[in-house]
Formats: structure tokens, sequence, C-alpha cells
């Protein structure tokens, strides 16, 4: 699954092209530190508008869509650590549930209410 097939999919299934390149964030899993999960590197003045996740699992063949709608997360620096003004985050994988950032310097944000839909390919 590339991110191009899974945003037309997920515009396939809403009926609209709602997800673009631009508001749009695609990750894989991949190892980091004992642990597997996505990494999502998101602008800060991304925040202000609805932003869009793509969370692929090749090895479950499977990817869910998460969606944070503008101004949600009001002060996004305070809540992911951040580098260059980009919020670096790690979702680790173990737990599909709760899906949390687990870097330190984070709040161990839980991704797991912004999820939309859940998708088997």
């Amino acid at each position: 699954m590339t991110k191009n097939e899974a945003i037309k999919r997920v515009n396939t299934a809403l009926g609209s092209g709602v997800l673009n390149e631009r508001n749009t964030h695609w990750a894989s899993v991949v190892p980091y530190a004992g642990d597997e999960g996505w990494w999502i590197n998101i602008p800060l003045s991304q925040f202000k508008q609805d932003i869009h996740i793509l969370l692929s699992s090749e090895k479950a063949k499977v990817f869910r869509h998460l969606k944070i709608r503008a101004s949600e997360i009001l002060s996004p620096a305070m809540k992911f650590r951040c580098k260059d003004q980009v919020a670096d985050v790690f979702i680790s994988a173990a737990n599909t549930r709760k899906l949390a950032d687990v870097l330190t310097g984070g709040t161990k944000h839980n991704f797991s209410k912004h999820v939309i839909a859940e998708y088997r390919f």
C-alpha cells in the first residue's frame, strides 16, 4: 500500500476528495529502540487546519485513517517533542487500541480518539 493508493481508497469511501497530498501524513511501521511504530513529522502551522494521518502496517495488512480537527490541539509545541517548528511523533504499534506517542519530551498523547476508520488491504 502506498500513500496515494490509501488516499484514493479513503476518498472513495468518503465519497469526496477530502484527503490530498498537502493535508495527509503517511507512515509505515518501522523498528525503533526495541519497539515498532510510526514516525510522523507535522509542521506546527498545520495544526490550524484539519490533519489526516494514515498509519500503515504491511504485516497486519491494514491502515488506519486518523483525523485531527483544525485547532483541536491548541498548543502542539507543548504537547509533542518539537524540532525546527515540527512536531516529532513516534506512535507505538505495541498497543493499537492506545495509539500513543511514546517519545520523551512529549505528553504521551493518545491518538486512538482520532481514528476515523480502518481499512484492510
